[in-house]
């Protein structure tokens, strides 16, 4: 199993969440109070199951801040899925030569930080570096009892279904990487999670489990840049978007540098 589970959108502030937040009438299900490590704060989104994690620097000299200042506006940071797959996952980036950006197991962490009341005992997470695929920062990660969607899952800590409830809510269905060299982004991606690429008329796509679908296009920047979000009234979602000053062109928005679709269920 690997899921589109989660999308990072490095904000200015991390206020930009709350207004995120009531565009799409969900609540914010959890701020990971150990993020501050890397001098961030974060906010996770709650769509149904699936999250939209909006970041914002501390202080200086962060990895965000110095994204941030190439993209003042905010932009899309990384792409996240979780699997049941690590380990043959791991094997590929080894195999395959990729740069790993950070990765963090409970044999590798201190053990302080393998808190249960975070759901961080049995975590495993690897970080992939941009460069070596495709232009977005890219990751896998585990928890254990997290093979179901509203199963376990650490990064939201264990209460996050306390604040994601209801039928009706949104949730993500897409993220779309635009590249230089997309079809080669594509191959990498799926080659990392042993699944099939496809063309279509839209682009290279690859079908992940669960419904969710990661795209690739032809483009100038190498950046996650567009985000696909199913929900029941996307009438509604533009027009309170519109409503707080942004500027809806047929069914999407921009906030922080990503575009943000809303479709029909």
């Amino acid at each position: 199993m690997i899921r589109l589970r989660q999308v990072c959108i490095a904000s200015p502030t991390i206020a930009d969440a709350d207004e995120l937040a009531d565009i799409f009438g969900v609540r914010i299900a959890y701020r990971d109070p150990m993020i501050v490590d890397f001098g961030l704060e974060n906010a996770l989104l709650g769509f149904g199951g699936t999250f939209v994690e909006l970041i914002a620097p501390l202080k200086e000299g962060t990895t965000a801040t110095r994204f941030l200042a190439k993209h003042p506006d905010g932009g899309g940071y990384m792409v996240i899925h979780d699997t049941d797959e690590y380990e043959a996952i791991r094997r590929r980036v080894d195999e395959q030569g990729i740069r790993i950006a950070y990765e963090s197991t409970p044999e590798l962490r201190d053990p302080e930080k393998n808190l249960p009341e975070y759901g961080y005992d049995s975590f495993r997470h690897l970080q992939l570096h941009p460069h070596s695929v495709g232009g977005t920062l890219l990751e896998f990660n585990q928890t254990d009892g997290g093979e179901e969607l509203f199963g376990a899952y650490a990064p939201a800590g264990i209460h996050w279904h306390d604040e994601v409830q209801g039928d009706d809510l949104p949730r993500i269905v897409g993220a779309e990487c635009t590249s230089s060299d997309s079809d080669a982004m594509a191959a990498t991606w799926g080659s990392l999670m042993g699944k099939p690429v496809e063309k279509d008329d839209q682009g290279t796509t690859i079908q992940l489990d669960g419904g969710g679908v990661d795209r690739f296009v032809p483009g100038p920047v190498d950046a996650f840049t567009r985000l696909t979000i199913e929900t029941a009234d996307p009438a509604s979602v533009l027009g309170r978007a519109r409503s707080k000053g942004y500027e809806v062109t047929g069914s999407q928005f921009t906030f922080c540098g990503v575009h943000i679709v809303s479709v029909p269920r």
